[in-house]
């Protein structure tokens, strides 16, 4: 939890009318006192206030939100806790639960976990990613009937073009629909945080305390400037980064370091092994190769992100970014948090709400490359300021120290300038988006909340867009959408806003529009017995599903496919609905042929080596692709059912990486691609001819007793009791899962709509 240590001075929660249970709860975990901002928003927070807390990471922020949801629960209504990230949701939800001691119910919705109906319904407190909670807006929820306070933390992502809108919109529905909700919003110091508080009616609270102090610099040749002016020589020689990972280290203190890439993230932390490495007791490296062999027990299937994890941990450095499976990212992150890594070096995504703090912050690059811009540009101020929050740990560190590193005396007073002392850039909507507002307009208009213009209108009036500029900016882009809603399908034309069945299907499936519009061509197209390559291709050239990088030494190949394919294609390059460039749709080949080695089974780190991508990536488009061909099942049962068995039987090969043989092992709980291939192979086809086994012969072929007891439990063999196997017992859903938005390309990309 983001709160205090036992140790912090300040006011006392006995004084501050937090309830005798609910401080009894916060107490056990060492907390009695309370931070400045802290108190001063505590008070409005449990009389039913809205609130903006807008102050440095580490200031105790979550506590504040996690008291207003407790208090809107304990008078019988129910909580939300809006969080940008998945990886940030899991974290919240682990920390709401020690609330469950006072009798309530805290649940979590993000990516493939839906909550049902039923589950929802019992929950007191729902922790949900910004796209979940406008799933439920769009479906309806008496769950939400009764919601007494949302709380919408990292709300500066406003200013995301991805995440932003989602965002926006949610806040602004749950708002409209419940006059006297309670609104906590969680921020950074940004440069607009009271005019946010005035669009959502919130007190203003902001603060620059740290509870940690925060000492920031830049490097250059052999010593740190900071922006106090003031300077530290940092030795011995050598490069920049060991020297100053070096120095803490030998101080006692952990280095987070921030590079522009992922393959910078790996580079780097390869070449800093040896210097952390030399740091390490032997108790130190002890535990460091227990976290390494951590990574064995993740699956059945070695990535490449489990190979390269595997030959640094022991080192006691890491490395995180979008590369890595979600476990592999939390074995990482674990072993941060226990300081048995010492060095973690991350892409910035990691600098976004997630808390993994450190003594020393480096900051090696501050510039990316932006692919609307085709070339490197400046990360934002903000971005490099949430950075360099992360340096200090409660409790741990007597101050927290954040270093930019610069190439020449230039570039000292620049960044200390730009990003040191700079304001952080204010928060402005991203709204205005057209692929943002196609998705919502449709959205609004199929749920019901908006039935006429005016409604439209007013509704607009109400989100932060039309709090900080005249509506009418909106109208053009508003109509165009709405035009072209119409002229697809979506609407039904006329004065009054009402959606066809296509357009509620498509609003209740998540879909981006364009979409929905190419799957309805590709069904359309789809003959009998449609090739699963075909439908693959399909969904992957739908804006839902974004392209993979193309690569000059791969395009040969896919062009070659594309020819060898041209003629069963459902989706092709320059023609209707798409009309994409071939450069373009070259790289929506690549990721078809992901897919087509996924259901092949294709090691994991095959595909790969083979496409240059991440494991993490694979598994973010098989997730993605498996909601696509869901959304096409529904589809194909308005536009052709003679495609919807195709469809299905892919949509499951999707989900597990099989061929057609394995689907009857792979619904066994335990029995992945690998262990299915595995008993396929050992003369098992299919769960009847397992029944007959015996656990000694399976526990041969699986290398476990207790899978091995599983398997013939589930097949209803006697067998042994299972002594706590530990093994799941469900597989999450991800057909009707709400996906997390990717980037959505706008309609003039397209070459098509009104």
């Amino acid at each position: 939890m983001v709160v205090p240590s036992p140790a912090s001075s300040g006011t006392s929660l006995a004084n501050l009318g937090v309830p005798d249970a609910v401080r009894q709860v916060v107490e056990a975990t060492g907390i009695r006192t309370l931070y400045p901002p802290q108190v001063e928003a505590l008070g409005p927070v449990l009389r039913g206030e809205s609130v903006l807390l807008a102050c440095p990471t580490a200031s105790g922020k979550s506590l504040v939100a996690y008291l207003a949801l407790v208090r809107a629960a304990l008078a019988h209504q129910t909580g939300l806790y809006l969080v940008p990230l998945r990886a940030l949701a899991q974290e919240k939800f682990e920390e709401l639960v020690q609330f469950e001691s006072l009798g309530l119910k805290v649940g979590v919705s993000m990516g493939d976990f839906d909550v049902s109906a039923h589950t929802l319904e019992r929950l007191d407190i729902l922790v949900a990613t910004s796209e979940k909670a406008d799933g439920l807006l769009r479906k309806g929820s008496a769950w939400l009937d009764r919601l007494g306070c949302v709380v919408a933390d990292e709300v500066h992502l406003m200013r995301d073009p991805e995440r932003g809108p989602t965002l926006e919109v949610c806040l602004t529905r749950l708002r409209l629909l419940r006059p006297n909700l309670q609104v906590v919003a969680l921020s950074a110091t940004v440069g607009n945080s009271e005019e946010l508080a005035a669009w959502l009616k919130a007190r203003h609270v902001a603060s620059e305390f740290r509870p940690i102090p925060l000492k920031s610099g830049v490097y250059f040749d052999g010593r740190i400037t900071f922006t106090d002016l003031s300077t530290r020589p940092i030795g011995p020689p050598g490069e920049p980064l060991p020297r100053l990972v070096r120095t803490v280290l030998e101080d006692g203190g952990q280095a987070l370091v921030f590079v522009n890439t992922r393959r910078s993230s790996e580079q780097t932390a390869q070449a800093l092994a040896p210097t952390v490495r030399a740091t390490l007791t032997p108790e130190g490296r002890t535990a460091a190769r227990e976290a390494a062999e951590a990574l064995g027990a993740l699956g059945e299937e070695e990535t490449e992100g489990i190979r390269r994890l595997s030959a640094l941990l022991p080192n006691g450095i890491g490395f995180h970014n979008a590369s890595l499976t979600n476990s592999e990212r939390r074995v990482v992150e674990r072993a941060f948090r226990d300081r048995v890594v010492r060095v973690l070096v991350a892409t910035p995504t990691l600098a976004a709400g997630i808390n993994l703090p450190a003594r020393r912050v480096i900051v090696r690059d501050t510039t990316r490359y932006d692919d609307r811009l085709g070339m490197q540009a400046p990360i934002p101020a903000l971005e490099v300021q949430q950075m360099c929050g992360r340096a200090g740990r409660p409790g741990l560190d007597p101050a927290g120290e954040a270093v930019l590193l610069a190439r020449s005396e230039e570039e000292v007073e620049s960044h200390l300038d730009d990003y040191l002392s700079a304001p952080p850039e204010a928060v402005r909507s991203q709204l205005a988006a057209e692929p943002a507002l196609r998705m919502h307009l449709l959205a609004l208009v199929a749920s019901g909340a908006v039935r006429s213009s005016s409604d439209l209108q007013r509704f607009f009036e109400s989100t932060f867009f039309g709090h900080a500029r005249p509506v009418r900016e909106l109208d053009s882009t508003v109509q165009s959408v709405r035009a072209f809603l119409e002229a697809e399908g979506f609407l039904d034309r006329g004065e009054r806003l009402r959606a066809t069945e296509f357009g509620t299907m498509t609003s209740e499936l998540y879909l981006d529009p364009m979409s929905a519009i190419v799957l309805r061509s590709a069904l359309e197209r789809a003959p009998i017995g449609v090739r699963p390559f075909a439908l693959l291709s399909a969904i992957a050239a739908t804006p839902d599903l974004p392209p993979m990088f193309l690569r000059r030494n791969e395009e040969k190949a896919l062009l070659e496919r594309f020819l060898e394919e041209e003629a069963e294609l459902l989706v092709k390059p320059e023609e209707e609905p798409l009309r994409l460039d071939l450069d373009l749709f070259l790289s929506t080949l690549k990721t078809a042929c992901v897919l087509e080695a996924w259901i092949s089974e294709t090691p994991i780190v095959q595909i790969t080596d083979r496409f240059n991508i991440g494991a993490g990536d694979v598994r973010g488009r098989v997730e993605d692709a498996e909601w696509l061909l869901g959304a096409a099942t529904r589809l194909s049962l308005k536009f052709q059912r003679r495609a919807t068995r195709s469809i299905d039987a892919l949509s499951l090969r999707v989900r597990y990486g099989v061929r057609d043989e394995l689907l009857d092992l792979v619904r066994l709980s335990g029995i992945g691609r690998v262990r299915g291939r595995a008993l396929f192979d050992a003369g098992f086809a299919d769960r009847d001819s397992l029944r007959s086994a015996s656990v000694a012969r399976l526990e041969a072929v699986l290398n476990s007793r207790s899978l091995a007891q599983s398997v013939l439990h589930q097949v209803g063999a006697p067998t042994d009791p299972i002594p706590g196997s530990g093994l799941p017992t469900a597989v999450p859903n991800a057909t009707t899962a709400v996906r997390a938005r990717r980037k959505s390309r706008p309609l003039e990309e397209f070459r098509t709509g009104p």
